[in-house]
């Protein structure tokens, strides 16, 4: 049995929780692989769930008692009184879930249930959308509710955007839901339509942590806070569109002309990667990866010098990336400002290229960057325990 799966069952059986009528189930996180901040903007997004999980094991009780193994913590609420606490401790992620379903009128039972995890936490990697996404899928197996994979996702959406306050868009939690193995995520994030995007079973997705932890909430509030002045400023101008992503690239002049300079730049990087990633998932169906590189490389510089979310380290190690053989592409992936960087680079390199750039991060940095390569595993699901 895995040591995660054993590890909340027996935090499960220490809450007074059986483990032999427990549920289990897994969620995974994700990588943004093409499309930065442009979700919560109505854009087109690329990501891929990783090999790195949340695992929850519960059983139905009357009020909410769950522990977390890794911050040693149990925490007791009734999940019918709920109110939005606009934090974000890991039992708000949990709490949020409930609040959620009853939202959404699902009448739920309470829960006795363990969590653990090894998503890594401020990585980028979606810790709290993984979390979301395993407990939505626990309580709805342990209640027999009949919703489809996509409403579970808008539910775990509503946790963090509603109850915790994050201005995050879906595409965290649609890809922890929805992703399929070996296929990245495309995501139309207005429509909320989906499609899988085969990517070849010889490349290897590469994620380098900086080292460099931050909290993405901060960052995110104050982006969403800027697109919605500028749409806002636009829509006063006569301009008919509910989203910066719906301008087309023959408009962007004219909708910058009416916005000042940290604005404009808002919306630049908003309508141009909107573009990257239509033109990245033409290049990928067609096989031209290394276009799909390039791409990356473009996408990397557009969050670091228009909607200015990067961080030294990350410039760094994207330009080490760059200057390594092998690497095919490279960018910041998720909100920045620390977090991690995503390479794409051939399957079997993946050890040598990630020794090379970590050596050469902390030569020119002194910082000591961690790293994880990745397959594609799909979304969440429940685990057999026999």
């Amino acid at each position: 049995m895995n040591a995660n799966v054993q590890a909340v069952l027996d935090a499960l059986k220490k809450i007074g929780g059986s483990r032999e009528d427990a549920v289990v189930v897994r969620a995974p996180g994700r990588v943004e692989v093409l499309g930065n901040h442009i979700d919560y903007n109505g854009g087109l997004v690329l990501a891929a769930s990783i090999e790195r999980y949340v695992w929850a094991a519960g059983v139905a009780s009357d009020q909410c008692k769950i522990h977390s193994v890794q911050f040693d913590e149990t925490v007791t609420f009734d999940h019918k009184n709920q109110t939005r606490t606009q934090t974000t401790n890991w039992d708000d992620y949990v709490r949020g879930v409930l609040w959620a379903l009853k939202r959404r009128r699902q009448k739920v039972t309470g829960l006795t249930a363990a969590i653990s995890g090894d998503v890594p936490i401020g990585g980028g990697l979606s810790s709290s959308a993984a979390l979301e996404i395993a407990v939505a899928n626990l309580v709805a197996q342990l209640n027999g509710l009949k919703m489809p994979p996509k409403a579970l996702a808008m539910v775990a959406f509503e946790a963090e955007r509603l109850y915790c306050g994050v201005s995050c868009g879906i595409m965290d939690q649609f890809t922890s839901q929805l992703s399929k193995p070996d296929s990245l995520l495309a995501i139309q994030c207005a429509s909320m339509s989906t499609a899988d995007i085969p990517l070849s079973r010889d490349l290897g997705l590469l994620i380098i942590n900086s080292g460099v932890s931050r909290s993405a909430g901060d960052a995110l509030n104050q982006r969403l806070d800027e697109c919605n002045e500028a749409l806002i400023r636009l829509q006063k101008n006569g301009w008919e569109i509910s989203a910066l992503s719906q301008i087309e690239f023959a408009s962007l002049k004219r909708a910058e002309s009416l916005l000042d300079t940290k604005h404009a730049k808002r919306v630049r990087h908003i309508v141009l990667e909107n573009e990257r990633v239509r033109r990245g998932i033409a290049a990928l169906r067609s096989g031209d990866v290394h276009e799909f590189g390039r791409l990356m490389y473009e996408s990397h510089e557009s969050s670091r010098d228009l909607y200015e979310v990067s961080h030294v380290a990350l410039d760094s190690l994207v330009d080490i990336a760059g200057r390594t053989p092998g690497v095919i592409g490279a960018r910041l992936t998720g909100a920045g400002l620390g977090g991690a960087v995503i390479c794409l680079v051939k399957r079997g390199d993946v050890t040598t290229i990630a020794n090379a750039i970590t050596k050469e991060y902390e030569r020119e940095l002194g910082l000591s960057a961690s790293w994880m390569s990745t397959s594609i595993p799909g979304g969440a699901r429940e685990l057999e325990l026999s």
